[in-house]
């Protein structure tokens, strides 16, 4: 005992004689491990933080300059078109220049600015700032009106000084087509005023400067002092960069001797440029804001190196006190030091035998824990695997070896019980799509890839079923590659998916043939438009209506057609009396084909119509009979329906064929091959509509309406 404690000293000894270095150069040592990476990396980072401002700043302006470069473009646009719809007034290809005149000056377009009229050879017509009848001299620019006249295109000018007024003025021209010729040249002039505008409502700062240019590069708006530098040139770099590229940005001095930063870009219709220019002072500011900083990061870190120094005294004192009780432990006499160290680290090591034990059953606890809780996750995991219907598969490509769930063999086709190896599986797919399969698994083993696929089985009963098969990567314990993943039968979404498909496309047909009943109905009461029926717009209205409602009738039985009377009741119910005998409705039940419906629909919606304006509902006494039956004669069965009227004023028969009877029988005869007579009797009008059985189908109740025939 006596000598392994003299060994013990002795390699303490030794062990105190090769260290060489203290505490507390440890602690300084650390200090500045610390303090100096993380004042590199702060200097980094705002540097860093300056070049992203500077970058977002000019990708910022950037923008805007490409913005407002497109807004020219609009505002040029908004003149051009305005002058071409005028261009296109009647009074011009009739040649009444004075209505011309009055309605040029009465647009938006004459003032402030000025409208005039000139022949491409230059003989100038009219000019809304003199009185219209006054005798103008010839054009002073007639190269630009041949130019137009030539290229039948409409032409901006740059900025330039008008040889009349002596005011600033950019022109636009446009050509007048009359018989396909540019019989004249109409012309805009407007002022800079409307680009000084465009820049002022960008409210840009008082120490920026935005410019607007013309094609020459001539200032033709400016934010600051423009009445100083309009219609100068812009100055040399600021050209020299536009001719080089269509935007960008550069250092340059503006025209008032400020050094700025410049962003610029040319709008790509008519080539007019938009400049913003910021003062390089601003920019600099943000570089000040970044030292700022680091001076005061500087003086953080100082302030932490002299705390390191105050605490390293702290430490170093108690280290030494734990020295001495380690040094007491190992030569085996008693610690008679138990006072504590004040620091919370040290006293933790004074107790780390005693709190060894408890430590190691404590994590012995914690590991029975952890296993519960993951007895309690797989546990979890398969229920929700089970509630999804998912079935959990791996296989190990190596060796071959396919592990699978009992809901994973019964996506297959196969028993809980039942052997189902990877072979197994692949001679279930379908043999159109084991190509694939094989494909998509090569393909996720050679990428170390997710794989999804979806493909059809045949269950040993030979039905079909689609099967949707997810895998993911997996490196085992032992290094051996896997593929893990689930499988789930989705053969009941794959049934939906193309029934939806189906619905989609018959509701594409349906839809077709709906506007090309809109289509005719629209043509038909435009042409009773041109023959100055001023209702023909509410007419129109009321089919369109007529039409919604039975759209609504099909809706509600899912586009399976409407029974007969439900048709007829849609229409005539709104003139139904308390006593329902204004109305009656007598005949078999009949069930439609959606053809059918929107085709009779729009026939009894015009016959309807006819007996409220002129027939026997404009009255009180009036009614309406309608009876129906199906025929069977020498041909096929037929549908015959009946429409009475009676008790309604004196009927007679109409000089020409209306709106409705031509939408009658065309309606019908086109869409459903029926048959349509109608007679004009003075006591009532009489409609008798027959239609192949073939665009209806029959839906009686019992033997003795089977029977049942109405006709006239």
């Amino acid at each position: 005992m006596i000598g392994r404690r003299s060994y013990s000293v002795k390699a303490a000894r030794d062990l105190s004689q090769g260290a060489r270095t203290s505490l507390r150069q440890v602690l300084w040592g650390l200090v500045l491990v610390l303090a100096l990476p993380t004042m590199l990396v702060a200097a980094a980072g705002l540097y860093s933080a300056y070049r992203s401002e500077r970058r977002a700043i000019d990708l910022r302006m950037q923008e805007t300059a490409r913005a407002l470069s497109l807004s020219l473009d609009r505002e040029i646009e908004k003149f051009v078109v305005a002058l071409q719809v005028l261009s296109r007034a009647p009074s011009l290809a009739r040649g009444e220049f004075d209505v011309f005149y009055r309605l040029a000056e009465s647009t938006n377009l004459a003032d402030p600015s000025w409208v005039a009229l000139s022949e491409p050879g230059g003989r100038i017509i009219l000019n809304t700032r003199v009185p219209y009848g006054v005798i103008l001299a010839d054009s002073k620019r007639p190269d630009v009106l041949r130019r137009v006249a030539e290229t039948r295109k409409p032409y901006v000018s740059d900025l330039y000084v008008g040889s009349l007024t002596g005011q600033r003025l950019i022109t636009i021209d446009v050509p007048v087509m009359v018989d396909d010729r540019v019989a004249y040249v109409l012309s805009l002039g407007i002022t800079p005023d409307v680009f000084q505008n465009i820049i002022r409502d960008q409210r840009v700062a008082d120490h920026w400067n935005a410019a607007v240019l013309d094609r020459s590069r001539i200032l033709v708006a400016r934010s600051r002092a423009p009445e100083r530098f309009v219609g100068q040139p812009a100055s040399a770099n600021v050209q020299e960069a536009l001719a080089a590229q269509p935007e960008g940005l550069l250092r340059s001095v503006t025209l008032d001797g400020i050094p700025v930063r410049t962003y610029f870009s040319q709008s790509p219709t008519y080539g007019w440029s938009f400049v913003i220019s910021i003062p390089e002072t601003e920019l600099a500011k943000s570089a000040q804001r970044s030292l700022f900083w680091l001076t005061i990061l500087g003086a953080v870190i100082l302030g932490g190196i002299l705390l390191a120094v105050l605490l390293s005294r702290s430490i170093s004192k108690p280290v030494d006190r734990l020295v001495t009780a380690a040094q007491s432990l190992g030569r085996g006499s008693e610690i008679t030091d138990r006072a504590t160290t004040r620091v919370l680290e040290f006293d933790t090591i004074k107790k780390a035998l005693v709190e060894a034990a408890t430590g190691i059953r404590k994590h012995e606890r914690e590991r029975e824990e952890v296993l519960a809780h993951m007895a309690e996750s797989e546990a979890r995991l398969r229920l929700a695997l089970n509630a999804g219907h998912l079935g959990s598969w791996e296989l190990v490509p190596s060796t071959g070896v396919f592990t699978t769930s009992a809901i994973c063999r019964a996506n297959f086709g196969r028993g809980p019980d039942e052997p189902f190896s990877y072979a197994d599986l692949v001679a279930s797919i379908h043999p159109a799509d084991r190509a694939g399969q094989a494909e998509a698994v090569a393909q996720a083993l050679a990428n170390r890839a997710d794989l999804h696929m979806e493909y059809r089985v045949l269950w040993p009963d030979s039905s079909e079923h689609w099967i949707r098969v997810s895998g993911r990567m997996r490196n085992g314990p032992d290094g051996q590659l896997s593929i893990v993943g689930v499988s789930q039968d989705i053969t009941e979404r794959r049934l939906a998916e193309e029934r939806q498909a189906l619905l989609l496309h018959e509701l594409n047909h349906r839809v077709k043939n709906t506007l090309a009943t809109v289509q005719s109905i629209a043509s038909l009461t435009r042409r009773s438009a041109d023959n100055s029926d001023p209702a023909a717009w509410n007419a129109f209205m009321d089919r369109l209506h007529g039409m919604a409602k039975t759209h609504d009738l099909l809706t509600a039985t899912h586009w399976q057609g409407a029974l007969l009377e439900d048709v007829l009741k849609n229409e005539l119910e709104p003139y139904q009396d308390g006593m329902r005998q204004r109305i009656r409705l007598r005949g078999p039940r009949i069930n439609l084909q959606p053809g059918a419906v929107l085709a009779l629909g729009l026939a009894v919606h015009e016959l309807a119509t006819n007996a409220v304006k002129y027939g026997s509902l404009s009255v009180p006494d009036g009614k309406v009979h309608v009876m129906w039956a199906v025929t069977s004669g020498s041909g096929q069965p037929a549908l015959l329906v009946e429409w009475v009227e009676s008790g309604g004023p004196l009927v007679k028969k109409p000089e020409r064929q209306g709106f409705g009877s031509k939408l009658i029988q065309r309606g019908l005869a086109q869409q459903l091959g029926g048959e349509i007579k109608l007679d004009f009797a003075p006591a009532g009008i009489r409609c008798v509509i027959t239609f192949p059985i073939s665009t209806m189908t029959s839906d009686q109740t019992g033997p003795g309406e089977a029977q049942e025939r109405y006709a006239s």
